[in-house]
């Protein structure tokens, strides 16, 4: 889809969970938490005005950076349709958690951030040997692009990270934090070995 057109799609869905938040406006604190450790603890607050309108407004801003950013003449549409719906999808998600907490839910904020990661390296390690070579040249490295088997061996690691999350969420929380750890080493070591 066209990237003006995608931004038509998707912007519309970031903005409308403001409605939920206009809905229970009052029924919220004037300061709300907005960041939580791995332990579930808030660890960063926000007024609520900035939460309510200010949080989609800027998720809003940066899908449409990474809607406009020019793609070129290489296309991997089911790669970017994954990367297209994931702000969107985070922002509903995590909007509609922040607004219940601010409510007096108790949600476990950990394992719901986890489960949306272990989603997002699902998704994009699924398509990710699907990308063109030329495709990785300009967005991944500028410098020389990735041969398919390091976008293969990549997308591997992305969809075991996932996997591994998802077990994760019945483990110790740093466990999450050693998978991501080791997803990160792995994503950035790998192109190096991989010819």
């Amino acid at each position: 889809m066209n990237p003006k057109r995608m931004l038509a799609v998707t912007v519309p869905v970031i903005l409308a969970p403001i409605l939920y938040g206009l809905a229970v406006y009052n029924r919220l604190p004037a300061t709300m938490a907005i960041h939580w450790g791995i332990d579930s603890q808030p660890n960063g607050w926000a007024p609520r005005p900035l939460v309510v309108f200010g949080l989609p407004v800027l998720m809003a801003v940066f899908q449409a950076v990474v809607l406009l950013v020019p793609r070129g003449k290489q296309a991997a549409p089911r790669f970017e349709r994954v990367v297209d719906w994931l702000m969107p999808l985070l922002t509903v998600i995590l909007y509609i958690t922040t607004i219940q907490i601010g409510l007096g839910q108790r949600l476990d904020v950990w394992r719901i951030a986890t489960l949306l990661i272990a989603v997002m390296f699902l998704a994009m390690g699924n398509y990710l040997p699907t990308v063109p070579a030329d495709y990785s040249r300009r967005v991944l490295q500028p410098r020389r692009p990735l041969p398919k088997p390091a976008l293969r061996w990549l997308g591997r690691a992305m969809v075991l990270s996932g996997l591994l999350l998802l077990v994760s969420l019945f483990l110790h929380p740093l466990v999450s934090v050693a998978v991501l750890a080791a997803t990160v080493l792995a994503l950035l070591v790998l192109p190096l070995i991989i010819k």
